[in-house]
């Protein structure tokens, strides 16, 4: 086998076949013919493509004639033994030229983690849509998948890729595709993946040849992290439907840790329906190095299985990939052999052509299911997959868990008193790009022992609900549930109840189970309002929440009295009044002559695909102008080298934002705490202007005018005329401002802050008052502490 343990499993042409068995094309297309037995190709497109092993295990028996065989060939030597022996030194001729060319073990991985970060950032910029032309954002990952693929397999042909201009012809940058993804196609076939890799690729329609090198120089260093955000990326852009989209890597991760035990040692890993290789690609990242691993894996989708096989041989272990099936219990009997330690399977529930249909003279080992529900019959197509002591973890519907259905009850009262079912865990909805299913995790056991309960985890209401997309588990919230369930498996300190992060879990005996009619619903027996503390631990956190509230309260009585304090009394009289009713030292002024007013930088320069939760400088948009403030929640970032081009986009303290298009909102104060920070494309910059070193208008007093009824209601009047209201700097100028002398500003400034304090103060105090109260009535109401 090869550096990555994949020769036999590699895919070849019948060309390939016969220059390795050493005979002529014709004779391997006359084997194809004359014997039934021949192995049968696997076709992409209009190409037939032919399994190393299966034609190897085939030509085991075939010995080469006398007349035919080399003077090294003994009598008795066959087909195979001279394929094995020509592919020892092809194989190793390829690894001493990965090794001349310095990419030998794919380790051109660099350092610095910033600066890998950076790379990804550029390649899903600008360069992305110079590159791609008229083809799609798809096919510009499946090249740059490619190329850190080629790189870190350790592919001599990426060495071999250029790093500099050398021409400028469109013609020679569409060569250039063509052997990038003829490279992929190569690696992909060596590991039994049907190729395609070159089909996407050459759809692109880059403006330059250097645009392509500038691709390849900016994944050079990039490794198997940067692949799988990549891959990410290629999911939620693909549009793929239900029973190809992705599983996010949080659900894996989550799946893979609660499955795994500490002192597991699975070594066959299997997943029936792979989707992009993510349960493989977790297994791996846990197991490998670790165990002597293999990991096998199925798909119906030929469309992804290049995916999976580009992430999977990254890993350097064992991989067996093949063309699965969208129903395996349909197509052949239940498996006897490569049955695995471990399996991990989000699987289609209700894709077409999954339907299981009857088995004749084969029964299914808890119960045949429903016509239309093929949750159970994947469920029993993993557990024949196991070996003894083996676990499964699956992604099950929540219907799955409380159907009515006669025949699931049966499945599930046959599971449960096999000892089979370990643990359920109720997940968040909307995890799933493209999907608002709600499911479950299933944690599944073959094992001659019945465990005498089983747990059930409502995690709910764990998970953040991301800007755009869907709702995303937090690295905090994997690690608690999947160390709850790792807990209560050890046997030792398991706790019932709320858990650190928030999630419920129980441990139901299988008597309950029973009684509750076999339902493996978390909702059927987690008690929502169930407590964990002790009655001495109630108090104390009582005490606490009263503690918070007091404080809260001293807060508030001490703004109420500077309230109190602030006096108000009419105008004198004597005071002449202007025309429209102002002060005689009052003037009306154009906001235009107070203030510097700057739009936001187009969206071409601060696209969705710039900002992220993981960037260095935040971006406020107009949902984060919130009561006069700006609300950090949820704001996007960009990285420095963005913030960089957009430095006269900043913010400073003092600043106020207005909503430029889209629905008008009061406007928001720039404090400190948000220097630095820059705005987007839907505000309007208002920044105080120092004619004679002083300002003209304080931003207090301002910011106070700009938030009147009156005043956000000429804003939505100015900003109509189109399908989107749109506020132009132009009109926003032209907005009338009534200015008193400075001193009155800053009174004026001075007694609306103390009024703002005292609201805020208040809202807190309510905020205490409402949590102490929540307090109160979970452990009151549930006997742990006692009203006196």
């Amino acid at each position: 086998m090869d550096s990555v343990g994949l020769s036999d499993e590699r895919l070849l042409s019948r060309a390939e076949l016969a220059e390795l068995a050493g005979v002529m094309r014709p004779a391997v297309t006359n084997w194809q013919r004359r014997y039934e037995d021949y192995p049968e190709p696997v076709r992409t497109g209009e190409t037939e493509l032919f399994s190393l092993r299966a034609v190897l295990d085939w030509l085991d028996s075939r010995q080469i004639p006398p007349r035919a065989r080399a003077r090294d060939e003994p009598p008795g030597f066959t087909y195979a033994d001279r394929m094995r022996r020509n592919l020892a030194a092809s194989d190793e001729a390829r690894q001493r030229a990965a090794a001349r060319s310095g990419e030998s073990d794919g380790s051109s991985l660099s350092g610095d983690e910033g600066q890998r970060a950076r790379q990804l950032t550029q390649l899903l910029g600008p360069i992305a849509d110079a590159v791609r032309g008229g083809g799609s954002m798809t096919d510009y990952l499946a090249l740059v998948l490619s190329l850190i693929f080629l790189q870190v397999s350790g592919s001599p042909r990426s060495a071999s890729l250029p790093r500099t201009v050398r021409v400028r012809s469109r013609d020679a940058a569409a060569v250039l595709l063509q052997e990038i993804g003829d490279a992929a196609d190569e690696e992909l076939r060596r590991r039994g993946v049907p190729p395609g890799m070159r089909t996407a690729i050459v759809k692109l329609e880059p403006r330059e040849y250097g645009d392509v090198v500038e691709v390849i120089c900016l994944t050079d260093g990039l490794g198997i992290d940067e692949f799988r955000q990549l891959a990410d990326q290629f999911g939620s852009r693909s549009g793929l439907p239900s029973g190809e989209f992705f599983t996010p890597r949080a659900v894996v991760r989550l799946l893979r840790d609660a499955a795994i035990g500490d002192e597991d040692s699975a070594q066959r890993v299997y997943d029936p329906y792979m989707r992009a290789g993510e349960m493989l690609d977790g297994a791996a990242e846990r197991l490998g190095g670790v165990v002597p691993l293999t990991l096998r894996g199925e798909s119906p989708q030929r469309g992804t299985l290049w995916l999976a096989g580009m992430n999977l041989a990254l890993h350097g272990v064992p991989v067996e990939l093949e063309t699965g099936s969208m129903a395996p219990w349909n197509e052949r009997l239940w498996p006897k052999s490569h049955q695995a330690d471990l399996i991990l399977t989000n699987p289609p529930f209700n894709a077409r052509g999954a339907v299981p249909r009857p088995r004749e003279g084969i029964d299914w080992p808890y119960g045949p299911p429903p016509p239309g529900s093929p949750a159970f019959a994947w469920l029993q197509h993993a557990m024949v997959s196991l070996r003894d002591e083996g676990r499964a973890g699956l992604v099950m519907p929540v219907s799955a868990g409380a159907s009515t259905d006669v025949r699931e009850q049966e499945i599930r009262r046959r599971l449960v008193e096999d000892g089979a079912v370990e643990c359920i865990v109720a997940l968040p909805p909307q995890l799933f790009s493209g999907a608002q299913v709600s499911v479950c995790m299933w944690f599944m056991r073959r094992s001659a022992a019945v465990c005498d309960e089983i747990l059930f985890v409502d995690a709910r209401d764990l998970g953040d609900k991301a800007t755009r997309g869907p709702r995303v588990l937090s690295d905090e919230h994997v690690r608690a549930v999947a160390k709850t369930v790792q807990t209560w498996r050890r046997g030792t300190g398991f706790r019932r109840g709320r858990q650190s992060a928030g999630h419920l879990a129980i441990a139901v005996p299988l008597y309950a189970v029973r009684a509750a009619g076999y339902s493996l619903s978390p909702a059927d027996y987690v008690d929502r309002w169930m407590s964990t503390a002790s009655p001495v631990d109630a108090a104390t956190e009582a005490a606490a929440t009263k503690a918070t509230l007091d404080a809260a309260r001293r807060r508030t009585n001490a703004v109420d009295c500077a309230v109190d304090a602030l006096s108000y009394g009419p105008l004198s009289s004597a005071v002449v009044l202007s025309y429209d009713g102002l002060p005689h030292d009052w003037r009306r002024v154009r906001l235009g002559d107070l203030v510097s007013i700057m739009a936001g930088p187009s969206y071409s320069r601060v696209p969705a695909e710039v900002r992220s939760a993981a960037g260095e400088l935040p971006v406020v948009m107009p949902k984060h102008l919130r009561e006069g403030r700006i609300d950090d929640r949820d704001v996007e970032k960009v990285t420095a080298d963005v913030a960089r081009a957009l430095a006269r986009f900043r913010l400073s303290p003092g600043d106020i934002l207005c909503v430029r298009s889209g629905a008008q909102m009061p406007p928001a104060m720039v404090e400190k705490a948000q220097d630095g920070w820059l705005f987007s494309t839907n505000l309007l910059r208002l920044r105080a202007l120092e004619p004679d070193g002083g300002p003209l208008v304080l931003p207090g007093y301002l910011l106070a005018y700009l938030s009147l009824p009156e005043t956000v209601h000429w804003l939505k009047e100015y900003a109509r005329g189109t399908a989107v209201p749109s506020l132009s700097a132009a009109t926003l100028a032209l907005l009338p401002v009534p200015l008193p002398p400075l001193a009155h500003q800053r009174r004026i400034s001075a007694a609306l802050a103390a009024v703002d304090a005292q609201i805020t103060v208040h809202r807190e105090l309510i905020q205490a008052a409402t949590h102490h109260r929540g307090t109160l009535a979970a452990h009151l109401l549930t006997g742990v502490l006692v009203p006196e």
